[in-house]
């Protein structure tokens, strides 16, 4: 099986690369041989914009299943830092138009979309069969392009899109995966809470080797 890992940044999925590099046996630069897989890293970039050129621009024709990774902000408390999470949906949050009084409309209701115009169901883009069992709550996400720090703007937040979770590159991938009609999973490690941004509280190495531990678990199965 051909199976692309996919990352914001090369520092979620380092220990999984590292893993490779010294267990398996280099093809390229960019390709690794394990077991009957080939095995794809792409970096794409934080943000939608970088992570739908990456996408875009990647030879993706041969690719047969996506394992997407990365860390994410919860904004559910009852999720615990450093637990896993399989992201089911994912909503573009502040793709849209801001009003005068500071209401936001999404692209549905300015009519620029349909709200089950493929590939969006209800507004958002769903994973409708994983190609894969994993044994993690599934969770919905919500993808913006300035991650959320003040209270009163995720106050707002939680009151307009029902999410667990939030990121910066989950709806580009669920679009791209979806329109070029690939399997993927999303999996996400939780970092911290989306809250007023206190970096003393995130568990950033702890949730990449959580991720990690988790990617090579599938690597090894599938």
């Amino acid at each position: 099986m051909n199976i692309l890992l996919l990352s914001a940044t090369v520092f979620e999925i380092l220990p999984t690369i590292q893993f490779l590099e010294k267990n398996n046996e280099i093809e390229s630069l960019s390709q690794f041989s394990y077991r009957s897989n080939f095995i794809f890293p792409l970096v794409g970039g934080v943000g939608s914009p970088m992570m739908s050129f990456a996408l875009g621009r990647a030879e993706l024709k041969n690719i047969q299943f996506v394992i997407h990774a990365g860390l994410s902000g919860s904004l559910n408390k009852e999720i615990e830092l450093c637990s896993l999470v399989e992201v089911v949906s994912e909503y573009w949050a502040d793709l849209g138009a801001e009003e005068k009084d500071g209401s936001f409309l999404d692209l549905f209701q300015l009519g620029l979309l349909e709200s089950k115009q493929f590939p969006f169901e209800d507004g958002c883009i769903k994973i409708k069969d994983s190609p894969i069992r994993l044994n993690i709550p599934k969770v919905k996400g919500l993808t913006v392009n300035t991650v959320s720090g003040m209270e009163e703007n995720i106050a707002k937040l939680k009151m307009r899109v029902n999410a667990d979770v939030e990121s910066m590159e989950g709806a580009a991938v669920f679009y791209g995966c979806k329109m070029r009609d690939i399997p993927f999973i999303s999996i996400r490690s939780i970092s911290n809470y989306v809250e007023p941004r206190d970096k003393s509280k995130w568990k950033i190495p702890e949730s990449i080797d959580l991720l990690n531990d988790k990617i090579l678990e599938i690597i090894k199965t599938v």
